[in-house]
């Protein structure tokens, strides 16, 4: 039994240490901040409920439809990303109905269980003032255009999932508990689940585990291998449990091909200076959020800084350490990637300010005593008056069209609904574009698997290959409609990219299908043309979405 306490003896110096007692009007006032922060949270998201649902939902969201339907993943439409994600959407839209609306308040519910994550983390590394900064932080930074905060990525539930790895971790230290570390292991196991580069947080539990375990001298091998034999095994189960569920129903091979043979494949594309390209682009996209580095290296700096307490240095090192490497996963830096990062940068930003506010009660002024809980308080309001447009002034496709452009993010919507209103529930329908949300408005399936063009266009070995299975698959469905995007970001082509489906697609709308409607895309609305309007009506150039039906005597 002592050496089971002595095993967790960091962890409980760092509760005892971080957090003292406060005065009951200091509590109240930290009460009333995260209540406010929580609030924020809340009213924006309601007030967004509507948003349109960006490309990466909607293969979320159509992958989830099938999923209801009876259909397993990978049968009908396929991807890189693993299929944690699309159970989450099913899940929530079997429960809260299949609608924008549903899914959104889904993943409004994820970011408050994040926040009361985040919460109860940060009260046993930072304190209780240390976890209000931190929240305050999160709310903000994870809310904002800059990391797409407002859609349902899956960013949001591998770091969802990973906090609650992370606090069952830190909780089973705290009680010597090998319980605890299996279902902290589980928790990590459904953020690689939900995406890949989850799995860095799964390695930074078990260097914890690990470290933890080697701790004693002279070490006890035999509860080494116990302690990290049950995180493992909490960890692997779930993976485990997929593929044994997905063998059964028979998509096993492409599953595997799909997330890790094509994905590895995926992942080394990029050069060295596109990576840096990749980069760039991110700080300039990400608006106020790269803002909140500065902040977190202040609060790293105090962190090394701090000679005492290893623990907590080892923990926030290491976790600032795979944060990182789950970021920067194969060099893409897309903005939602980000928000992987936001809990490490919240509790360093929780850091920098607690300990200047705990040297500055050395000062002789008050003006002086205050002013890093002001500044901070500053900066969340600058942060707040920036987003204000999008925040508390537009409405959901007003916002939509500000954060993601000329996307038809907006136009997908009525889209949807008008081949849902002009087919019946079994017709097929065809994108040619990296757009699946229109298979989710439609609730139509697709005549192929391929539902981005992204694989197909890039230079790569399959993508030739992949043109022509996709135009087979649509051959052999003849969809009754046939969706085309001539908008830039659904096709991202490669210079020197294999065109043997663009040549495809011209020959065989023109010998099986007739002009339905289009979408015209401009900065701030949508221009529809319709089947009863005049042929004339369909011209100009620019962002816009065809609608092609086939032809009736075919």
């Amino acid at each position: 039994m002592q050496a089971r306490r002595a095993a967790w003896s960091g962890a409980r110096r760092i509760v005892n240490r971080d957090t003292p007692s406060l005065p009951a009007r200091g509590a109240w006032w930290g009460a009333l901040a995260l209540l406010a922060m929580v609030a924020l949270v809340v009213f924006v998201r309601l007030r967004l409920l509507q948003i349109p649902l960006e490309r990466d939902e909607g293969e979320y969201a159509y992958a989830g439809q099938l999923m209801l339907d009876g259909i397993a993943p990978y049968q009908m439409a396929w991807n890189m990303k693993l299929p944690g994600t699309y159970a989450a959407y099913a899940l929530m839209m079997g429960v809260l109905g299949q609608s924008i609306g549903g899914i959104h308040f889904g993943f409004l519910l994820a970011n408050l269980a994040a926040l009361a994550l985040l919460y109860f983390i940060a009260r046993r590394l930072t304190g209780f003032w240390g976890a209000i900064v931190s929240c305050a932080s999160y709310a903000l930074l994870s809310l904002s255009p800059g990391v797409l905060g407002l859609a349902g990525h899956a960013t949001h539930l591998v770091t969802l999932a990973a906090l609650g790895g992370l606090l069952l971790l830190l909780r089973a230290r705290e009680a010597g508990s090998g319980a605890g570390l299996f279902w902290g292991g589980f928790c990590f196991g459904l953020a690689f689940l939900c995406k890949q580069p989850g799995l860095y947080f799964g390695l930074f539990g078990f260097c914890l585990v690990l470290r933890d375990a080697a701790q004693a001298r002279p070490v006890a091998w035999r509860r080494l291998l116990r302690k990290t034999g049950l995180f493992s095994a909490g960890m692997i189960l779930p993976f485990a449990v997929t593929c044994l569920i997905l063998w059964r129903l028979g998509v096993f091979a492409r599953f595997w091909f799909w997330t890790f043979t094509y994905a590895r494949l995926h992942a080394g594309i990029l050069n060295g200076a596109m990576a840096w390209g990749q980069f760039l682009s991110f700080l300039d996209s990400s608006g106020w959020v790269k803002w909140s580095l500065p902040w977190a290296g202040a609060g790293l700096v105090c962190l090394l800084w701090d000679k005492e307490n290893a623990d907590r240095k080892f923990i926030l090192t290491t976790l600032l350490g795979f944060s990182l490497m789950a970021f920067a996963a194969a060099f893409y830096f897309t903005r939602h990637y980000f928000i992987v990062m936001l809990p490490v940068v919240s509790l360093l930003i929780a850091l920098a300010v607690t300990t200047a506010a705990a040297a500055a009660k050395r000062a002789r002024w008050a003006l002086a005593r205050l002013a890093p809980t002001a500044l901070f308080v500053v900066a969340c309001a600058a942060f707040i008056w920036e987003q204000r447009a999008v925040w508390f002034q537009m409405g959901p496709e007003a916002a939509c069209r500000s954060i993601y452009g000329s996307n038809p993010f907006v136009e997908s919507v009525e889209i949807g609904r008008y081949i849902r209103e002009h087919s019946a529930p079994e017709a097929r329908l065809a994108v040619i574009g990296s757009e699946p949300q229109i298979y989710f408005y439609s609730h139509r399936r697709s005549a192929s698997g391929f539902i981005y063009m992204y694989d197909l266009v890039q230079l790569h070995r399959y993508a030739g290959q992949f043109q022509r299975e996709m135009i087979g698959e649509i051959e052999a469905a003849q969809p009754q409609f046939l969706v085309v995007v001539s908008v830039s970001s659904s096709w991202l082509d490669w210079i020197g990219a294999d065109r043997t489906l663009h040549d495809w697609s011209l020959d065989y709308l023109r010998r099986f299908y007739q002009w339905a409607g289009t979408a015209y895309i401009y900065p701030t609305r949508s221009d529809y043309v319709w089947d009863g309007a005049s042929l004339a009506e369909k011209s100009g150039t620019g962002p816009l979405v065809d609608v092609y039906k086939r032809k009736d005597n075919l």
